[in-house]
């Protein structure tokens, strides 16, 4: 199916602003634009006037699932609120509970403009189910906790091998789409045992699949690796063997010079989650100036909803920006192109080969994924277009998206996904039986 989108008021292609421009999808990719896409055989045409057309928007980490738990617990310190709230509740989970707050996460992101995300969590089978269900992308990760109990660890890589046998590159339940993909998530090194770190950390590159861990995100974790290692968290996670290009770290607040150039020599990928340390008062400020000199790819993430408590990556990439200007009195630091480039993916440069990271559309070219939203040029926060670019960092969120689109497939169109009150309700049914379980 060949689909021409013409007459795009607004069209950000890597190199230049497009007006009244036009692209031509075939299939899952992009097959031309400008005036080159307005010369080939189309099958469809779709009037996008009054439309800017962008790359879609990236999740670099989140626990999807935990939309269950939005509002449950706020307001407190870290460790309290991991122990006390959170953890009592998750062991409450079932898997019926994953797959409707991982739906409830895809709707949240499809309707502010996200198609892709990486998350960590249980009960990845349902989890799985969901993604699909929904059409977007993402790398699902089981989040892997052992507490340096054999036990727990044995159990830990048992379920590994067979979720890497179910859902695997070769796995006989694999995405033949390749929008899902799977990923080896070890929770943090407080809570997994070195050598469980170092198994999965060899067995994802046996697989040749993401690694994902939680990283330097609070001055209690490096001082407990301190105490117990003698090293900080990076430099502990080097001697184990774990750190290189599949790795995806998120947080990476508390980090020091020598921290960052381990990280950028090993090709490690940072996701920075600004609403999340914000609101955990995780301490410290992302150093986003001293990973981009070190050319460290960089995303953005929304973390859970139980620490955000949304899912708008257009919000968390104007906090990032904001962030970095207040706390470091500096107004020039992260700028609007900036912004666009992390919440897009156009920050981090990860290998093809690994998971799915090679087949997300960062940018709106010919031969690229078609990973494209629409932002409506009629919404208020849209309005007047001096700075398009400073409009989509500094003004815009998910209400201002009109259509989103996902390897070609069109995922919402006129602000609306296919069955959204349904996906809601059984969220919300969901909700109120976990947290009244005993």
């Amino acid at each position: 199916m060949r689909t021409l989108y013409h007459t795009i008021d607004i069209l950000l292609t890597p190199n230049e602003m497009l007006h009244n421009s036009s692209i031509l999808v075939d299939d899952t990719n992009i097959a031309a634009v400008g005036k080159a896409a307005e010369q080939e055989p189309t099958d469809l045409k779709v009037d996008c006037s009054g439309k800017l057309a962008m790359p879609a928007l990236k999740n670099g980490h989140a626990h999807s699932a935990m939309t269950l738990l939005r509002g449950f617990a706020d307001d407190m310190k870290l460790y309290p609120w991991l122990n006390e709230k959170i953890w009592p509740t998750e062991a409450k989970l079932t898997g019926e509970d994953v797959y409707h707050g991982v739906r409830l996460a895809c709707l949240e992101m499809i309707k502010s403009g996200t198609i892709f995300c990486n998350d960590m969590y249980f009960f990845l089978p349902e989890a799985w189910r969901a993604y699909r269900e929904m059409g977007i992308k993402a790398a699902v990760g089981s989040a892997i906790i052992d507490f340096s109990d054999p036990k727990k660890a044995e159990e830990a890589r048992r379920q590994i091998l067979e979720e890497v046998d179910r859902f695997g590159p070769k796995g006989n339940e694999a995405d033949e789409r390749k929008r899902v993909s799977l990923a080896i998530a070890p929770h943090a090194i407080y809570t997994v045992g070195a050598d469980t770190l170092q198994w999965c950390a060899e067995r994802a590159k046996q697989e040749n699949i993401p690694f994902h861990i939680h990283l330097a995100e609070s001055e209690k974790e490096v001082a407990n690796c301190l105490a117990q290692t003698g090293k900080r968290p990076v430099a502990y996670l080097d001697e184990l063997g774990v750190l290189d290009t599949n790795c995806i770290a998120a947080h990476g607040i508390w980090v020091d010079e020598e921290d960052l150039d381990i990280l950028a020599a090993r090709g490690v990928t940072m996701v920075h989650n600004p609403a999340s340390n914000m609101k955990t008062s995780a301490g410290s400020c992302f150093p986003y100036q001293e990973y981009r000199r070190r050319g460290i790819p960089l995303m953005i993430g929304t973390d859970g909803c139980a620490s955000n408590n949304a899912l708008d990556l257009f919000s968390d990439g104007r906090l990032a920006g904001l962030l970095q200007k207040h706390h470091f009195g500096d107004p020039t630091l992260l700028p609007a192109e900036e912004i666009v480039a992390l919440i897009t993916g156009g920050a981090a440069t990860h290998d093809e080969k690994i998971g799915p990271f090679g087949n997300l559309g960062a940018e709106i070219r010919a031969g690229a994924p078609a990973d494209i939203i629409f932002l409506d040029l009629t919404a208020p926060r849209m309005a007047p277009l001096h700075n398009p670019i400073s409009n989509i960092a500094y003004a815009a969120d998910g209400a201002c998206v009109d259509t989103v689109m996902c390897d070609g497939s069109v995922l919402m169109a006129g602000g609306k996904v296919p069955g959204e009150e349904a996906i809601v309700a059984a969220a919300a049914e969901a909700a109120t039986a976990l947290v009244g379980r005993n």
